[in-house]
Parts: structure tokens; C-alpha cells; sequence
């Protein structure tokens, strides 16, 4: 898993906290652009200057265009492994899964284009796609099907567990990446605080039904 990226100092900064304030903002329209226009697609020049910035100076914070995706990444993926690590705690297994999800979905409402940053390089088939899948998503997937496969009462076979866990992925992710098509068709904002909330408690309820045991998804 790559590390996170450490900012350095900026020349004219007066605090640290005014350096850290400008490295957020720097990764806030670093993560809205490459959201749009992938990695390829978009020039350091445009973040510095949609950040209020020059180019030097957001060097400053990140030794390129490259070390900036990783922070990006960093940033919205890293907290995940410590919430999906949570899963793998047997006992009282669909209660962390609940708390789980919540922190999830909280999580990804304040970084809303990471989900549609892996989406564009899914979609574009991008260069750094690979490294999303095998540096992040990879291992965040091989933690869902451990606790899967550690919960005794699963109704799924060991070939349907990886479509299950798939369906997880389009479920979270594409309530976000394709949140301008649910508004479109639905009427509603799904960024909303109170769609995210009913979001949650979708996947609350689709939570107990993919964590029930077999007699009970038979009686169902």
C-alpha cells in the first residue's frame, strides 16, 4: 500500500497550519479534477490555478503530478482499511458491519470523487488503474472476503462470494460516481444529507439479508 505523501514546507507560509490549509486545498481540486479528466488528463498548471496558486508554489507541497494522485488516493482510500478492518472481527459480525457501512458512506460523502475517480479510470481503462486495484481496492476486497468466508452462517458459495462482494462495490461506490444520473432519475440529491441517511439505511437492511444464515435467507 503506498504511503501517504508528507507535504513540505511552503516558502511564504507563515504556520504550519497555514501550509497544511493550503495543502487540503490543494488536494481538494486535485481530487475534483482527476475525478473529471483522469490522471493523463490533467495538467498541474490547472490545479495550481483553480487552487489559487502558481505551479512553484504547489510544488512547494508535492514533488509532482504523480506523488499529488498518490496523496489524493491516500487521502480518500487510506481510512477505509481501518473501517474494513473492523469486519474481520467475528463476533457481533452484522453489528460492525452496520457501523461499518455508515462510516463508510460518511467517509465517502466528504470525498464524493474518489468514487468517480476510480470509475473514470475504469471506464478510460487509465494507466494508474492497475495501481488503484492492486495498491487499494485489491486489498480492500481481500479483507471483505476474509470475514465473508470466516462468517459460518454465510448463504454464499465460495464462487458467489466474489460477486457478493462486487455487488458491495457497485452498491457504495455508484451511489457516489453516478450520483448525477440518480439525480436525473430520481429527483432527488443523492448527496443530500437526508438521501445519504436513507442510503444508509438501504444498506443497513441489505447488510442483515447478505449476513443472514442460510435458514433464514430460506425462510425469506
Amino acid at each position: 500500500m503506498a504511503n501517504a505523501i508528507e507535504p513540505r514546507a511552503r516558502s511564504g507560509d507563515s504556520t504550519g497550519v497555514d501550509s497544511e490549509s493550503t495543502r487540503e486545498r490543494i488536494l481538494d481540486v486535485a481530487e475534483r479534477l482527476f475525478a473529471q479528466r483522469g490522471l493523463a488528463g490533467t495538467a498541474v498548471r490547472d490545479i495550481a490555478r483553480e487552487a489559487d496558486l502558481t505551479a512553484p508554489s504547489l510544488y512547494n507541497h508535492f514533488d509532482g503530478k504523480q506523488a499529488l494522485y498518490e496523496a489524493v488516493l491516500t487521502r480518500g482510500v487510506e481510512p477505509l482499511f481501518g473501517l474494513i478492518d473492523r469486519l474481520g472481527q467475528a463476533d457481533q459480525a452484522e453489528e460492525n458491519s452496520i457501523h461499518v457501512l455508515d462510516a463508510i458512506m460518511d467517509h465517502l460523502a466528504e470525498h464524493p470523487d474518489i468514487a468517480k475517480l476510480i470509475q473514470h479510470e475504469s471506464l478510460t481503462g487509465g494507466a494508474s488503474l492497475s495501481h488503484i486495484v492492486h495498491g487499494w481496492l485489491g486489498p480492500i476486497v481481500a479483507q471483505g472476503l476474509a470475514a465473508m468466508k470466516s462468517n459460518p452462517d454465510t448463504v454464499w458459495s465460495d464462487d458467489e462470494q466474489p460477486m457478493a462482494v462486487a455487488a458491495w462495490i457497485h452498491v457504495i461506490l455508484g451511489h457516489f460516481a453516478m450520483a448525477p444520473l440518480l439525480r436525473e432519475l430520481f429527483e432527488v440529491d443523492p448527496l443530500a444529507p437526508e438521501q445519504l441517511e436513507r442510503q444508509k439505511r438501504f444498506l443497513r437492511r441489505f447488510a442483515q439479508l447478505m449476513l443472514s444464515g442460510a435458514d433464514q435467507a430460506s425462510e425469506d
